[in-house]
């Protein structure tokens, strides 16, 4: 496993060496460079691409507010200083944490806990939708059409009619545009005037396909493509 490259800039050398002391203890954890000077650590830091960062704020030349506004790639940031008022202005910079000097390393443990649950945090992934759905307007209403209910539409000018197992819902919107708001995988346009819904066909030949006993007459144009995509099944 890689190591946790950490890089450190304090206008107090005897800063420093508290926190490679802290991160000495630390196995997963590396010093890969360290700066008392924030205008040339700017370089340093571009050249290493640290893992994690501790800046002291209050530095002559460059405050380390400065020196993380100054980053373009930032790293992971733990900000160190006297001073408790510059905590606001360091976490406006989505600072991981701050460290008031002296630092104990009980409190460090604690930034450094809050760094490692971060980074090694998996984002939740998002549950399917289980009845993925549309909207559209009908009857002076919007209504939720499931996509699963969806036998096929049928264009009249510039209406599409929604063919269900129950209903029929019929919205002024164009075949065409009626077909962008549907899912591909799911979704077949047969004919200049007529979409259909992959799962529901019943039948086919090279001239018409079925659904639910209705024949949908196969557009010349639509028919090649149609027969790949039904036959690649």
């Amino acid at each position: 496993m890689n190591k946790i490259r950490c890089f450190i800039v304090d206008d107090e050398p005897l800063a420093i060496k508290v926190i490679e002391q802290h991160l000495s203890k630390l196995s997963q954890f590396e010093v890969c460079g360290t700066s008392t000077k924030p205008v040339e650590a700017l370089a340093q830091i571009k050249m290493l691409a640290p893992d994690l960062l501790f800046v002291d704020i209050e530095m002559p030349e460059l405050t380390g507010i400065e020196l993380i506004a100054t980053l373009q790639n930032k790293p992971s940031v733990i900000l160190t200083t006297a001073y408790r008022e510059y905590a606001v202005e360091g976490f406006d910079l989505n600072a991981m944490d701050y460290l008031v000097k002296p630092i104990p390393f009980a409190r460090f443990l604690k930034a450094i806990e809050k760094f490692l649950e971060k980074r090694f945090s998996t984002p939740p992934t998002p549950a399917p939708d289980a009845d993925p759905c549309i909207f559209v307007k009908a009857d002076r209403k919007t209504i939720r059409i499931p996509l699963d209910d969806i036998l096929f539409a049928e264009g009249i000018k510039d209406y599409t009619r929604i063919v269900l197992p129950a209903q029929k819902v019929l919205t002024k919107v164009s075949i065409g545009n009626f077909f962008k708001e549907l899912p591909e995988d799911r979704f077949i346009r047969v004919h200049k005037s007529f979409i259909v819904a992959r799962n529901k066909i019943t039948a086919f030949t090279a001239l018409d396909v079925e659904i639910n006993g209705v024949e949908i007459p196969i557009g010349r144009q639509y028919r090649d493509a149609f027969l790949k995509q039904v036959e690649a099944k």
